[in-house]
């Protein structure tokens, strides 16, 4: 008889290699409409339920930006920094250790006790400005329509 893998641990497996091929930090709703290409009946709840597991065990990390709009990503460190594109919306893990001691700073000074943290940097991220500046570029390029004093309506110029 042959054996077939659990439905969630399929899923699992699918949500984990799309965050693999997707490092920008996708929204719930883009890694169901992802996931159900190959997976047509699998649910937003279930998906959700997945995400939630992913997270909790420490695989995942979730970036809330209000109702709705959590974003995941694979957590490589569990102290780590991302850039915000203010432009695309995409999300970068940023390289480099997480500060030292902030953890221990904070704790002492809220009385908390803190386990782990992520710090977000919002602002355009480098592909954003390459298209600006290559689309200014273009812009100057042209040539502006400029007519002449006098110049007859639907004549020419340059």
């Amino acid at each position: 008889m042959e054996r077939t893998v659990p439905r969630p641990r399929l899923y699992r497996d699918a949500i984990l290699a799309l965050l693999r091929r997707n490092l920008t930090h996708p929204t719930v709703d883009w890694i169901h409409q992802e996931l159900r290409k190959r997976e047509p009946r699998v649910s937003l709840a279930t998906v959700y339920r997945t995400l939630r597991v992913l997270v909790a065990e420490g695989v995942l990390c979730e970036l809330p930006f209000g109702a709705g709009q959590s974003r995941f990503g694979l957590v490589k460190e569990q102290n780590h920094y991302h850039f915000i594109c203010d432009s695309c919306g995409h999300i970068h893990d940023l390289p480099g250790p997480a500060r030292a001691g902030l953890e221990t700073a904070v704790a002492e000074a809220t009385g908390h006790r803190v386990i782990r943290h992520t710090t977000e940097f919002f602002g355009v991220c480098k592909s954003c400005l390459a298209n600006a500046a290559s689309s200014a570029e273009a812009k100057k390029a042209r040539p502006r329509k400029i007519a002449p004093k006098g110049g007859k309506r639907g004549e020419r110029y340059r």
